[in-house]
């Protein structure tokens, strides 16, 4: 008797943990290893490279402009004024429109950060002496939307991190001061510096929250109290929607309520990326990307009590960027992937009521030929 039941896939059961790449909504190429990614709230995507080219693709993944800056692309400034990247040892401003140059400036040393306030360019850069193997200079320089410089003020720290809360502008700054700068419309800036003196290393805002990492493993809010102590220096550091997540160069990632109390840990690899992003049947995501050896696993995780639901292994990750709608993740291979709120749900959704079920492989092949089809656009 003939049945019309379909055969099961050869590889049994599902894996506990969906597999994620195969759950984003669409892979493109940068054709060189990724230095950062941006995603707009309309869900157009940015992705700059090492070698200095950048691409915007719109919201259904067709490219809109590709240029070459000639330079590692280490940030980028997006708003209605228009869009400045940093390109090596310059900033670049471009017609959002066509990506063609509108001005450029260099800077003294590389050009490190850049973004926009009240309409105008605030820009870091610093100098590193290899001899020293140490940043010997750094600046904070401020253009009008034309380029012309207003001020630069010169330091021997450099800002690590620069943060907003609400108009305001901070600096975290390393040795020899430390501390950091709460930045005016003119120098000179005033410093605050937290109960320990040690240098910042990273840094998160949100939700009328300021919070920098130092390298004793202190995480200090912007009232200059310490909320938590880490294992390890803070290389990175984000506020959540309730608390704050916070990884060791150790690998040691530690997620906190605003007091500080420990929710849940994961140690392993080193944590080279992580960004909070998307939030799925009320659940708030943290995507957390580890370097393993040459390669790199990207997880999502609860973060409310760290359970993973997805993961990939990827070539390492070098960026990480969200919106309500969209997270993207840019790959030192050059891949950039997008995953979509609602498809990564139903993705989700599928997995957790089937992963005791057997695989139809004609399901799993049109759902591979789906993901080619994402992939060649």
């Amino acid at each position: 008797m003939h049945s019309n039941k379909r055969p099961p896939y050869v590889g049994g059961l599902l894996p506990s943990v969906m597999d994620l790449k195969g759950a984003a909504w669409m892979v493109r190429s940068l054709g060189e290893s990724v230095s950062m990614v941006e995603v707009m709230a309309n869900g157009d995507v940015f992705a700059g490279g090492w070698d200095g080219r950048l691409i915007r693709w719109d919201e259904q993944g067709t490219v809109c402009w590709s240029i070459e800056t000639g330079d590692r692309i280490s940030a980028i400034a997006i708003s209605d004024e228009g869009i400045v990247v940093t390109s090596g040892l310059h900033l670049v401003a471009l017609d959002p429109e066509t990506g063609s140059q509108r001005w450029s400036v260099a800077l003294e040393g590389s050009a490190d950060d850049v973004r926009w306030w009240n309409g105008e360019v605030l820009a870091v850069s610093s100098v590193y002496d290899i001899e020293h193997n140490d940043f010997i200079e750094s600046a904070l320089w401020k253009f009008d939307s034309n380029g012309e410089c207003l001020w630069v003020e010169r330091m021997d720290e450099r800002p690590w991190t620069v943060l907003e809360l609400g108009e305001d502008r901070y600096a975290g700054l390393g040795r020899p001061r430390c501390g950091w700068l709460k930045l005016a419309e003119a120098p000179p800036f005033e410093h605050l510096l937290p109960p320990t003196s040690f240098p910042v290393m990273s840094g998160s805002s949100g939700r009328e929250c300021m919070l920098f990492g130092q390298t004793d493993g202190s995480v200090v809010n912007h009232q200059s109290k310490i909320v938590s102590t880490e294992s390890g220096a803070v290389e990175h550091l984000n506020v959540l929607p309730i608390g704050f997540a916070a990884s060791t160069d150790a690998g040691h990632l530690a997620v906190r309520n605003d007091e500080g109390e420990l929710q849940w840990e994961s140690k392993g690899d080193s944590v080279v990326a992580q960004h909070q992003g998307l939030v799925i049947d009320g659940k708030n995501l943290v995507w957390i990307a580890r370097a393993t050896g040459q390669d790199g696993k990207l997880s999502i995780h609860d973060a409310l009590d760290g359970s993973i639901l997805a993961s990939a292994l990827l070539s390492r990750v070098r960026s990480i960027s969200s919106t309500p709608t969209r997270t993207v993740v840019g790959c030192e291979d050059g891949e950039v992937l997008v995953w979509d709120c609602e498809l990564l749900s139903r993705r989700l959704s599928q997995g957790s009521t089937s992963k005791d079920e057997p695989v139809d492989e004609r399901k799993a092949a049109l759902q591979a030929k789906l993901l080619a089809l994402r992939q060649s656009k």
